[in-house]
């Protein structure tokens, strides 16, 4: 009877610290067919395996236990290491990580004459399965994509990478969502004052709790104000390892299927895995045609304000009397049209993201068709309008990064109002404005918008990758070389034959 009532104490003071309302499961057994040792396994409903629990905890302490457990000394050491068969299995005195374990899905194994409970990973419930990248789809490049599990995130890299130096820590964020962050470093490429500078940040977060790495992202960047992402973000393990290894370092969380990844350039931006699986010209082609585009987005809606505008006589005639043509009888300015279009642009992009995916691709398709033909037959805006706001809309597809894209799109808005009030000047202005900026950006300590000449190899153009012999010098790291001029052995060979 004592037993049983120091047993309930126990279980008790567990149940207050997991919390009286959860789904907490107590399962209250005897260990042994004629032992009368009382135990108790808790977890929490829905977060654990059933089936592991019933098959590899209860069923071998229940009736494969023919020894008097009562009497020995070292029960848990005895019970893990005879009985258990589940491999990751622990002894745990802290009452606080008891509950914190059991929380994140484990068992805790309880007996009532000891101060020692033992835990077992029975974590289990259902996640999503491994799936293709939806935002970041590839030709040549894995079929993998990042899901909602920290564990299943974190064995993707480690496939890649089976460096001995490959460094795991592990963090806890959130006092309500006691959240589980990973930050993934190579130990001699990475730059360890980085990595403690960010160690500090995330372990200064004081904060109920937050929904993702993209509240996580804000609460430790460094210009929280800047209109530029100051981490890449992505659901491709490839990438991650690519970062890796050029010295960066990744951050994962738990029930988020987006890594991030940190200190970042700009034209990180603009690149994408498949650049490397290409040929080198194919690459270097693609790669210009992602900052034309970049151009295209920011300036042409405002050179064609100007143009109208300002400066119609640098407008060849045979466009110019098309353009005048195509303006007879519209209500709007040249100005107002492409806002107000672009507004509409916005609405569809907005409106196709948050309905179902065949719906919002509806949507935008034929939301875009219809509303375009509808205002120039209405004579609100005219066809030539229509045809620069449709260019500039299609060159944002071209920008590989989502969060870079909406960027560059919010950059065209003041631009585009400088053009129209100021004309050239403005859109000169302009971007002198946006380079300055850029040249004063940091992340995490790294310059944002600065290169070296042996970074250029992997900037604008792409060159063949076995000439890529060193790291980015714009990323501190510890180790420069990468691989070595193993081409030179080709060469070699070729002439001694």
């Amino acid at each position: 009877m004592e037993n049983q009532n120091l047993l309930q104490t126990k279980i008790n003071s567990i149940k207050s610290l997991v919390g009286e309302k959860n789904e907490l499961i107590v399962r209250e057994f005897v260990i042994g067919k004629s032992s009368s040792m009382d135990a108790a396994l808790l977890y929490i409903n829905g977060l654990t395996n059933r089936q592991t629990i019933d098959s590899d905890v209860l069923r071998p302490l229940m009736f494969k236990v023919e020894e008097d457990l009562a009497v020995t000394d070292n029960l848990e050491d005895i019970i893990i290491k005879k009985y258990i068969s589940i491999s990751n299995v622990f002894i745990e005195q802290d009452i606080n990580k008891v509950a914190l374990n059991i929380k994140r899905g484990k068992s805790v194994l309880v007996f009532p004459g000891t101060a020692k409970f033992i835990i077992i990973d029975t974590i289990g419930g259902e996640y999503r399965g491994i799936e293709d990248p939806i935002n970041e789809t590839s030709v040549r490049a894995s079929r993998e994509g990042f899901v909602e599990k920290l564990e299943t995130n974190i064995s993707l890299i480690r496939r890649r990478i089976k460096d001995n130096s490959l460094v795991e820590e592990r963090l806890v964020i959130g006092r309500r969502t006691s959240t589980d962050v990973a930050l993934l470093y190579i130990d001699n490429i990475a730059d360890i004052n980085i990595v403690n500078d960010i160690k500090e940040r995330l372990n200064a977060i004081d904060v109920d709790g937050f929904s993702g790495s993209g509240m996580l992202e804000q609460f430790i960047e460094c210009y929280p104000y800047s209109i530029f992402p100051q981490s890449f973000s992505t659901e491709r393990p490839d990438i991650v390892q690519s970062d890796l290894l050029e010295g960066r370092i990744a951050m994962l969380v738990d029930g988020t299927s987006f890594v991030v990844t940190f200190p970042v350039v700009l034209f990180e931006f603009f690149q994408t895995i498949e650049d490397y699986s290409e040929r080198t010209y194919l690459g270097s082609f693609t790669r210009l045609l992602r900052y034309i585009a970049a151009f295209i987005v920011i300036t042409l809606p405002a050179i064609y304000v100007t143009f109208i505008k300002f400066n119609p006589e640098l407008i060849p005639l045979k466009f110019l009397g098309a353009i005048i043509e195509s303006r007879k009888g519209i209500a709007l300015t040249p100005f107002m049209s492409i806002l107000s279009m672009n507004l509409i642009i916005e609405f569809l992009r907005e409106g196709g993201l948050r309905l179902p995916s065949k719906i919002g691709q509806t949507l935008s398709v034929v939301g875009g068709i219809i509303i375009g033909d509808a205002a120039t037959k209405a004579k609100i805006v005219s066809s030539t309008t229509l045809l620069i706001v449709g260019i500039a809309t299609v060159a944002t597809f071209l920008i590989p990064n989502y969060e870079m894209s909406l960027s560059i799109r919010l950059i065209s808005y003041p631009m585009l109002f400088l053009g129209n009030f100021l004309g050239m000047l403005g859109i000169a202005a302009g971007w002198f404005f946006v380079i300055t900026y850029l040249c004063t950006l940091e992340s995490y300590g790294v310059p944002y918008f600065k290169f070296y000449k042996n970074d250029l190899k992997d900037i604008f153009i792409r060159e063949p990758v076995w000439k890529m012999d060193k790291r980015p010098e714009i990323i501190p790291n510890v180790n420069p070389t990468r691989q070595s001029n193993f081409r030179n052995l080709f060469r070699r060979k070729k002439h001694g034959n």
